[in-house]
């Protein structure tokens, strides 16, 4: 994939028409920069707080949560991922998402992958999991991830062929082996 340095505004990512069909060569990663704050919060924002809702919490009290949650995250992953490639997800020149990956010497592992609303259910999602599934097998190392149970991903990574290989009460770890 080609570099990509245009950034737009989150506001700027309402698609005109729900039938977009998906060029493969439309979607291209680029590094995070400090510009894309502001993004990768609202994404973070947007693929979390549903389960917060169902408590009948105010949207500024979400928010607010859902900002400290992002900031431990960011920092957690400071920690334990220093050698983790983050990289922001572009669709003809739009951002749509986050793709976080640590490549070790005994596997991939895709730590976090994120589409904005606007841009889910289009293939973006499976088409960067067929893409590192296709790194781990020419590298010959298993693709790992956790994803959270109750999220919509499980179904689209067991039909990507990842297995669930164990659980915790928050989480699913997944594989896929080449």
């Amino acid at each position: 994939m080609k570099p990509e340095s245009m950034c737009l505004n989150y506001d700027s990512l309402r698609l005109e028409s729900a039938a977009v069909t998906l060029d493969p060569d439309s979607i291209t990663l680029r590094p995070v920069t400090p510009e894309d704050y502001t993004f990768l919060l609202e994404l973070y924002k947007s693929s979390r707080g549903d389960d917060l809702r169902g408590l009948e919490w105010e949207e500024a009290r979400i928010s607010e949560f859902l900002s400290m949650q992002h900031e431990a995250q960011q920092r957690f992953h400071q920690n334990d991922h220093q050698d983790a490639t983050n990289e922001v997800i572009m669709h003809t020149g739009v951002r749509t998402g986050q793709l976080m990956t640590e490549r070790r010497e005994d596997e991939l592992r895709c730590i976090d992958l994120a589409i904005v609303p606007e841009y889910r259910n289009r293939g973006i999602g499976s088409l960067i999991i067929r893409q590192l599934q296709d790194e781990a097998r020419a590298d010959g190392k298993p693709l790992r991830l956790q994803v959270i149970r109750f999220n919509r991903a499980v179904n689209l990574f067991e039909r990507l062929g990842f297995e669930r290989t164990s659980e915790t009460g928050t989480h699913f770890q997944m594989e896929w082996l080449p």
